[in-house]
């Protein structure tokens, strides 16, 4: 079977194809197939329309990025020039990074992720542009997975939203976006893996871990409140959201609000612990301030420039692969190690 002429368009849920219901409410179409009318220029036979989920973006689940994964897998061979995935933006930027980690460096068609900020109803709003603009991109030879939304075209696990009512809800604060969207697609210099660069076999990795645990730090928030979670059997890692550039409170602040002894009690149960930032991508690998040091020398994991996101979604997929390894320490060393490569261009090596 081929469809070298056609898009597969897969439909996951999200603003771009809900309701207004009669109490204003915004709601899943009760027909996913409805979602096609959204944009009558679209060639009927120009593409092939794959219902595989039907969901707001803030209810998606590590099982759904799978569900995504491999309705894509499963299709990689059929021809098509690329695949556009319709998804709810609250949550786009997991998806994306988490898909990109699936599929591996050696991905050789597009992917491409949109979604709109606007209900298809709102006739100056952004569904139907950005879905005709995420077919134009799933037609060139960019071979990753992408977010296409507004006039950019981003890397998949470097974007991250923004801004929950702005037409231009994404940016990629440590990646240049790999293109402008104008009347062409003008690439941005030879950032975007190209098809012609592609040498191997795509390598599907799709599953991803559950049971972790993030915790935004905030100033006085005391260590020993948590501690239970690290006894927990179904806790199988938890990311600190540091101040800063990695910033955790250390002994300096007092030992009531230090991290290091729950970083090491964590360490000694077979517990990584993540280390990203508040801010936006901002480096977790080379803090020089003593706080973030300190939980460095502890055993927490830096996590360099990458989104949030991408760290976490990263973690889980890291976390399913490492299973197998009964020694705790050996597991450890294996994630450290996993954390730190750089697989698909989520960040910048040292």
């Amino acid at each position: 079977m081929t469809n070298a002429s056609k898009i597969c368009l897969i439909y996951t849920g999200g603003t771009i194809g809900m309701y207004r219901d009669g109490q204003g409410t915004l709601r899943p179409p009760e027909n996913p197939k409805d979602f096609v009318e959204l944009a009558p220029e679209l060639d009927a036979d120009g593409f092939d329309f794959i219902p595989v989920l039907n969901k707001d973006s803030t209810n998606m689940i590590p099982e759904d990025w799978t569900t995504i994964a491999k309705a894509i897998y499963e299709r990689r061979a059929d021809g098509y020039k690329g695949f556009v995935i319709a998804h709810g933006t609250d949550t786009m930027h997991f998806s994306a990074s988490a898909i990109a980690l699936a599929l591996g460096r050696n991905l050789d068609f597009p992917v491409v992720f949109t979604g709109a900020q606007t209900a298809p109803d709102v006739y100056h709003g952004d569904a139907r542009i950005n879905l005709l603009r995420a077919f134009k991109v799933a037609e060139t030879n960019i071979a990753e997975v992408v977010i296409c939304f507004g006039d950019y075209v981003f890397r998949g696990c470097r974007a991250q939203k923004k801004d929950e009512r702005r037409f231009e809800a994404f940016e990629s604060p440590a990646f240049f976006p790999l293109a402008h969207i104008t009347e062409n697609i003008i690439p941005n210099g030879s950032w975007a893996r190209t098809r012609m660069e592609v040498n191997g076999e795509l390598v599907f990795l799709p599953n991803f871990e559950k049971g972790i645990v993030q915790l935004s730090l905030i100033p006085g928030l005391e260590p020993y409140l948590l501690e239970g979670l690290i006894e927990k059997e179904e806790c199988k890692g938890i990311v600190l959201q540091s101040f800063g550039a990695g910033n955790v409170p250390s002994e300096a602040a007092g030992k009531k609000y230090a991290w290091e002894n729950f970083i090491r009690h964590a360490k000694d149960c077979g517990k990584p612990v993540l280390i990203t930032s508040q801010f936006p991508a901002n480096a977790t690998s080379h803090t020089v301030y003593e706080p973030g040091v300190a939980a460095i020398d502890a055993g927490a994991i830096p996590t360099g420039n990458m989104t949030s996101a991408c760290a976490t979604a990263k973690f889980r997929w890291v976390l399913a692969q490492v299973g197998d390894i009964e020694d705790k320490q050996e597991k450890l060393e294996k994630i450290r190690d996993m954390m730190n490569t750089d697989y698909v261009g989520e960040f910048d090596m040292a």
